[in-house]
């Protein structure tokens, strides 16, 4: 009874637009695989079609971030600490921002589909979409979490969960630099803008997998306060 009339305060709180943000932002992520299969298809057109689609889709979480940000006075009643909440909320936004980051930079030039990365950076697209995944499956806890107090064994079950989160973006890290390796070893045979271009992508597809990994060492804390 007293879990029920604790969650009746938050009846307008942040807790669902959350979880629509991170929805939102997941849907910004998952046009990355078509986004790189134009480009290791040569579709310049396609390339651009994708990403002004993440550009829309992002600017759709930015309005869902407004409207979690907007049910967050400070006189409203929270189970965990505001500036944590909010924390969480610029990191969702950092992932969407850094897809769409992604989105534009093969834009700018027509990037060369070397043949000798295509097949990991694909794969690493890939283990990024498997954070950002297990990064909303958190967010999706959040509400059996209250209702458990931030205790037991739903507390525990969240633990391993942000445990497996930091065990995929460690993969994503792993393929993120095996993709640096490669092109190193090949260098000399491309164009010192087109290796410049392809570091600065893969180092921000990193960045997107980084990110949703510290939104979930903030959500760890919401465990180890309350």
């Amino acid at each position: 009874m007293m879990v029920r009339s604790i969650l009746g305060l938050f009846a307008e709180s942040p807790f669902e637009p959350l979880r629509e943000l991170a929805h939102k932002v997941r849907d910004t992520t998952r046009e990355l695989p078509a986004l790189f299969d134009a480009v290791f298809e040569g579709d310049y057109e396609r390339v651009q079609t994708k990403s002004e689609e993440i550009s829309r889709l992002e600017h759709e979480a930015d309005q869902v971030k407004d409207q979690v940000r907007d049910r967050l006075p400070k006189t409203i009643f929270l189970p965990v600490d505001r500036r944590d909440l909010l924390d969480v909320i610029a990191l969702l936004d950092a992932v969407a921002d850094y897809t769409e980051d992604v989105g534009i930079m093969v834009t700018m030039r027509e990037m060369e589909p070397h043949e000798e990365i295509a097949e990991e950076t694909q794969t690493l697209v890939e283990r990024v979409l498997d954070v950002i995944d297990q990064a909303v499956d958190i967010i999706e806890s959040l509400p059996s979490l209250i209702e458990a107090g931030f205790e037991g064994p739903e507390a525990q079950r969240v633990k391993e969960m942000i445990d497996e989160l930091n065990r995929l973006e460690h993969e994503a890290d792993v393929t993120q630099d095996e993709i640096s390796r490669i092109l190193f070893e090949i260098e000399d045979d491309i164009k010192p803008a087109s290796l410049f271009m392809w570091n600065k992508i893969v180092n921000k597809l990193g960045d997107v997998a980084n990110r949703a990994e510290t939104m979930g060492s903030r959500l760890r804390l919401f465990i180890a306060q309350s």
